[in-house]
């Protein structure tokens, strides 16, 4: 993992006006697969299942306070259970205050830089953007950083472009932590949703905190910083989606630059009534060499509004940084996800 820290920034730009006022909202996902993966056998497994809780109060004069409270439910029984051990993992939880300045917001949640992210068009698993980032960036996990002890400002929409900002005071680590500690910021122009989608984010996170050796998640961090840049692009049109991203990550530490380099990632959907078939392919050029790369592709059904089965296969070729067995990596996943 990339050193240390809950610490990168977050935010939520995902924060923008929830729906209804005065009414609560349940929401969640069931996301069940078998998944048979090289050398390590055939398991049924829970992908990022989860449920929440969202809603506003009107509280006047066009401003709302706006809470989210969700958690990730391992409905399968927990890594290597003999019997049922349901866990709850936290995901994103906040409060916060909305009106015509935008959105201000207190709590756990992605950061910008997650949230500038495209369509991914195989979200969660094996195929998700984080295993295919090559273990780059903060923690190993390509900018995919949910944070805690998060301030995040979401901006209103000026000609299409929305800006979001968050600090991060990173309790965790040795000192005393500053909102200035970690930052993220992204921009984004249009939806993800629908016609051109194009963003660019940066993070930034300050170890050297009161000038001091820091230690936290069992590694210790001498040097000042580290940055991750992300710039992305995606058209959607009918039942197009193609996308494509680019990933620069730098901890400042030329010892440890096995874990630093940049990463493309390029997509590809088309929706054919209720067939979707897609694909991925990643490209990481680390700083030591020894580039590695992976793809997937798959198959969409939908067998109903909120429901879907899906297929699909991967491969991570032995030099990609996420591959533990040293040599290409191949799953196959079939399963049935469903919304509510």
């Amino acid at each position: 993992m990339k050193k240390n820290i809950v610490a990168l920034a977050i935010a939520s730009a995902i924060a923008a006006p929830v729906a209804m006022a005065d009414a609560p909202t349940l929401f969640g996902q069931i996301n069940m697969n078998i998944n048979n993966t090289t050398d390590a056998g055939t398991t049924v497994n829970s992908t990022a299942s989860r449920i929440g809780v969202k809603g506003a109060e009107d509280l006047g004069n066009g401003l709302k306070a706006v809470y989210h409270l969700e958690w990730e439910v391992d409905v399968a029984g927990g890594t290597g259970a003999a019997t049922s051990t349901t866990t709850l993992k936290d995901r994103n939880a906040f409060l916060g205050l909305a009106g015509g300045f935008g959105t201000v917001l207190m709590g756990r949640h992605d950061t910008p830089f997650k949230m500038s992210q495209p369509t991914d068009l195989f979200n969660d698993g094996a195929a998700d953007l984080s295993p295919f980032s090559g273990k780059l960036g903060l923690l190993g996990k390509g900018g995919e950083i949910r944070a805690a002890n998060v301030l995040a400002y979401v901006s209103p929409s000026f000609a299409g472009i929305t800006f979001v900002g968050a600090g991060v005071s990173p309790e965790a680590i040795n000192g005393k932590p500053e909102l200035t500690d970690a930052y993220s910021v992204a921009a984004m122009y249009g939806s993800s949703k629908k016609g051109l989608f194009l963003s660019a984010a940066y993070d930034s996170f300050n170890s050297d905190i009161n000038g001091a050796v820091q230690t936290a998640n069992g590694i210790t961090v001498t040097n000042s910083s580290y940055t991750d840049v992300r710039v992305a692009g995606q058209y959607a049109a009918g039942g197009l989606i193609a996308n494509v991203m680019y990933q620069s990550f730098d901890d400042g530490d030329s010892a440890d630059a096995a874990s630093e380099g940049s990463n493309i990632q390029a997509q590809l959907g088309y929706k054919m009534g209720k067939i979707m078939p897609k694909i991925k392919y990643s490209s990481v050029d680390y700083k030591t060499g020894k580039d590695g790369s992976a793809w997937a592709a798959g198959l969409n059904y939908s067998l109903a509004k909120k429901t879907t089965a899906y297929v699909y296969v991967s491969q991570l070729d032995e030099n990609m940084k996420n591959n533990s067995l040293g040599k290409d990596k191949t799953s196959t996943i079939v399963g049935l996800l469903h919304k509510f």
